[in-house]
């Protein structure tokens, strides 16, 4: 086939007129979240589409039902349910009143519950599973407090990124073998680094962030490490030690699995660090702030009739819209976040934009992460079920983009010599553009191959790294005592002491108990799209059609094995090729 460059179209000055049309519709603004490059204004072409919001409409309606039988005031609970009739009755109505659905399911993703002055306490978990009527209550409340749920968090929960090997001590975190004998008996520290069994979850990035008081007075922010071990004979990983802070003392003790109550509590200052990194930096952050300017420059620098704007621009539907959802209503000033989270909204935001800043683009391909955080081989750590079912994935998404390019650009020069594929890279790199950092090889997309690379990099971020990130919240965060964003009272200051009432007087109160769920609900459960479904008539090129179905063959493939392995081990459901969106649109 012949190579595709702008110098070949028919109409290159209607493609001119198009690409100024586009840039003029398209500009970058660095202030929305400061400094980060969003779009200015999301044009009309990329608001929620009539199919998205009758989506989202029949989640928002379970959602409407769930609060009124959990309501105790009458006039709240008339409310809700006379808002839910009137979405019903809309819903069901002709096209003319879509307008109507469209405020209601977007004053929904604002997310504005009501505070009072003060705080209804939980005077047991079952206060917690009294939340959840309409709405299923997930399975993890069976057995959130096990240890084996701790563990398998770390590998399979909303955020499955942050454990790394331990090839030696850590100064900050001197753990003994007495600790590790009190789980593990048989086993010793020499043993474990040796055999390279030793892992560790530290949230060091949240260091310097302030605790957050709104709306209910002081919140509590822990920057714990967490040690896990492969038991040498099951390599099941096992939780033996947490330290609250990261600096040693006699205020800061070592807690392990025999301390009682204390261990819950340590464990809950483990799982507040992990939701709220997952929040701001690893979800809204790396999933849907970074793609904003991919989606931004794709519009300005590709015509329409470029074969990358076609491949890309699916991935791409209804995130300009939900990324402005987040940044004017989730991280506004006393907004969910500042109401649900530990941190303070300032320091929120802060960890968002550390977390976009320092994320390298050829540093974050997939297979690059798992081995720099020592993880890679499933053989030595076999149950890790993201990396697992993320890694096929990313493979057969490579094998596309390769195939597809291939038609384009039969060699190296061609990519060169294409000057929207160039300018594309340009502006995504530069400061007055997208500001992505670690993108391109000597300044410059050079081969078909990094070519490839950066293509999988994006569409895996927008469907299958934001499945991942994204559809735990339901499952998994929606039970508040599982995973809670906040912690009401520090962790303990020694290795034993603590009681069942300290233990729930450090969790959330039931009204931001129930906005997380409301919030883990809405966001997580809703489906729109599916990775590899495109629209009939996206490839006008016949040639595409065999690279495509090819493609949609491995992803039926990945399908059967995941569901195959979730017959034998804990079911892990959020990477299930059809709930595995096309693009960032929730």
């Amino acid at each position: 086939m012949t190579a595709f460059t702008p110098q070949t179209d028919p109409n290159p000055s209607g493609r001119s007129r198009r690409l100024k049309a586009a840039q003029k519709k398209y500009q970058f603004s660095h202030t929305h979240v400061s400094p980060l490059a969003l779009v200015d204004h999301v044009p009309m072409h990329d608001e929620f589409s009539a199919a998205w919001i009758l989506k989202v409409t029949d989640r928002v309606m379970v959602s409407l039902t769930n609060m009124a039988e959990v309501e105790v005031c009458p006039d709240h609970r008339e409310f809700h349910l006379t808002k839910h009739n009137l979405l019903r009755k809309l819903r069901t109505q002709s096209d003319c009143l879509l307008r109507g659905v469209k405020h209601i399911v977007e004053d929904a993703l604002k997310f504005n519950i009501k505070v009072g002055s003060h705080s209804v306490r939980p005077e047991s978990l079952d206060d917690y599973i009294d939340l959840f009527h309409t709405i299923g209550l997930p399975p993890v409340a069976n057995d959130s407090t096990n240890d084996e749920v701790f563990a398998w968090m770390r590998v399979g929960g909303p955020n499955s990124v942050m454990i790394h090997q331990m090839t030696e001590p850590d100064e900050r975190f001197p753990v003994t073998d007495s600790h590790l004998q009190e789980t593990c008996p048989d086993d010793c520290l020499d043993a474990a680094f040796s055999e390279g069994r030793v892992y560790l979850c530290d949230y060091a990035l949240l260091s310097g962030a302030t605790a957050g008081n709104y709306p209910h007075g002081q919140k509590y922010l822990h920057v714990p490490l967490a040690m896990f071990v492969l038991d040498s004979e099951t390599r099941r990983l096992k939780p033996i030690a947490i330290q609250c802070d990261q600096k040693p003392g006699r205020k800061n003790p070592i807690i392990t699995p025999t301390c009682g109550w204390n261990w819950l509590l340590a464990k809950m200052a483990v799982e507040m660090a992990d939701g709220n990194i997952h929040e701001a930096v690893t979800h809204l952050g790396r999933t849907h702030l970074y793609m904003d300017p991919f989606v931004v420059t794709t519009h300005r620098q590709f015509a329409p009739n470029h074969p990358l704007y076609r491949l890309l621009t699916p991935h791409f539907e209804g995130t300009l819209a939900i990324n402005q959802a987040a940044w004017q209503h989730l991280i506004a000033n006393k907004g969910p976040v500042e109401k649900l989270m530990s941190v303070s909204i300032r320091s929120a935001r802060e960890a968002c934009v550390q977390g976009v800043q320092t994320y390298d683009f050829n540093s974050a391909f997939l297979p690059e992460t798992f081995a720099a955080r020592g993880v890679a081989d499933a053989e030595h750590f076999p149950d890790y079920p993201y990396r697992d079912d993320s890694i096929l994935y990313w493979q057969a998404i490579r094998n596309w983009t390769k195939s597809y390019v291939d038609l384009y650009y039969p060699d190296d020069q061609t990519v060169l010599d294409d000057t929207e594929v160039q300018n594309w890279y340009r502006e995504l790199v530069s400061k007055e553009g997208g500001r992505i950092s670690g993108l391109g090889i000597n300044d410059a997309i050079p081969t078909v191959e990094y070519l490839a690379d950066v293509l999988t990099m994006v569409i895996f971020t927008c469907s299958v790294q934001h499945a991942a990130v994204n559809f735990p919240q339901y499952e998994l965060m929606s039970y508040v005592p599982n995973m809670p964003l906040a912690m009401y009272k520090p962790a303990p200051t020694s290795r034993e002491g603590a009681t069942e009432q300290d233990y729930l007087a450090a969790l959330p109160p039931m009204d931001m108990a129930e906005l997380q769920m409301d919030l883990g609900y809405l966001l997580g459960s809703t489906h729109y799209t599916q990775i590899g479904q495109y629209d009939r008539g996206q490839f006008r090129d016949p040639a595409v059609r065999e690279p495509l179905a090819s493609f949609q063959h491995e992803l039926t493939g990945i399908g059967a094995t995941i569901r195959q392995r979730n017959k034998t081990r804990r079911p892990y459901t959020f990477l299930d090729v059809h709930g595995v969106p096309q693009s960032i649109n929730i």
